[in-house]
């Protein structure tokens, strides 16, 4: 089971009864806990500047959300992200990007292109994990990892593999990149 939540959603639906939407989003945690679930996701900046008005607030509630998460117990990520009307921007969601990771964060969630047109909003990227794999020496989900070389689709050490190197993916025809070296 998969559970997703972010600071302000009770707010936004009328049902925190005058409770500031740090404890509701704990209490959404202590819940998720009860079910067990395989992960917990906070979209942390989804919902908006009518609740988290700017970069500097967005930062703060990710970064309280993870805190909740590990005190709560639950397997708890992060789709870092805000919508394109507030005052944030990409500089604010890479330092939560990175402030997460140097703190443990069980995972971050991606969007191709890290642009998510249907709803509106800036999140990060596969090439923003592969940043903060690279720049704190963290690995893949050992399952993923696995899969990925029993696929063809990394080498043993688990880097990806481009065009014309084993990708199966990449060497269909017509799937080839254009562009990318071999």
């Amino acid at each position: 089971m998969v559970l997703e939540t972010g600071q302000g959603a009770a707010l936004s639906a009328d049902a925190h009864h005058g409770v500031d939407q740090q404890t509701m989003e704990a209490r959404a945690y202590a819940v998720a806990r009860a079910f067990e679930p395989l992960i917990v996701n906070t979209v942390v900046g989804f919902i908006g500047p009518e609740y988290l008005y700017d970069g500097k607030q967005i930062i703060r509630a990710g970064l309280e959300d993870h805190f909740c998460g590990k005190l709560m117990g639950v397997p708890l990520g992060c789709d870092v992200c805000y919508t394109n009307h507030a005052e944030a921007d990409g500089d604010d969601m890479d330092t939560l990007l990175t402030l997460l990771g140097v703190a443990g964060v069980s995972y971050i969630m991606g969007v191709p292109g890290a642009d998510d047109v249907m709803l509106g909003y800036q999140s990060t990227s596969f090439h923003d994990a592969l940043y903060l794999r690279e720049t704190l020496g963290l690995r893949r989900a050992p399952e993923f990892e696995a899969w990925l070389v029993e696929t063809g689709l990394a080498d043993e050490a688990g880097r990806l593999l481009g065009p014309g190197a084993g990708n199966p993916l990449l060497a269909a025809p017509g799937l080839a990149l254009p562009g990318l070296a071999a």
